[in-house]
């Protein structure tokens, strides 16, 4: 029963306003800088699909200050976070391990990830299971790119212009 209850925490950044939700598992969302702090909730909301969902940022208090420093251009590691990954398949839960290894301020093709990840023909699957990451930035897609270095696409709201505004954060704060 309390797999079922998510506590949520909006906050913040130099970016906008961001978010997450997590349960007993870890994480199960994170929601980029928006300008409205609603939009976030009314993200989480959606994703999550549940009423068991209250306001608390009890035991996440690092990740909100790994965020918000990230934000100001900071180098920051957020590999040490438990996510709750169930929602995925396991060829999923194989690539976004894959891509959260990835470091700060480089990035791979989707050719790499999936070579990386055991399928070094499903760089196509890749991109979809990027397209369907609700932890953006925990699992940093941002840094997944094409293999003749264009950007490929970014399903975070602000698209492709985001995705390359991260990147140029991360190459400025190496």
């Amino acid at each position: 029963m309390l797999e079922n209850i998510f506590k949520y925490a909006i906050f913040l950044t130099a970016w906008g306003w961001a978010g997450f939700a997590a349960g007993q598992k870890g994480l199960r969302i994170f929601v980029l800088p928006e300008e409205r702090k609603e939009d976030i909730l009314f993200k989480i909301r959606k994703e999550l699909k549940c009423n068991n969902l209250f306001e608390d940022n009890s035991g996440w208090e690092s990740l909100i200050k790994k965020v918000k420093e990230y934000y100001t251009g900071k180098k920051v590691d957020f590999t040490d976070y438990q996510l709750n990954l169930d929602n995925y398949t396991n060829f999923q839960k194989k690539i976004l391990q894959t891509v959260k290894k990835i470091p700060y301020g480089e990035t791979r093709s989707y050719k790499e990830t999936a070579e990386a990840a055991g399928y070094p023909r499903a760089y196509r699957a890749v991109g979809n299971t990027m397209r369907n990451n609700r932890l953006p930035l925990i699992i940093p897609c941002h840094r997944v790119i094409k293999s003749d270095g264009s950007l490929g696409g970014f399903s975070a709201e602000g698209s492709i212009a985001l995705k390359k505004k991260m990147i140029d954060l991360e190459s400025e704060g190496k």
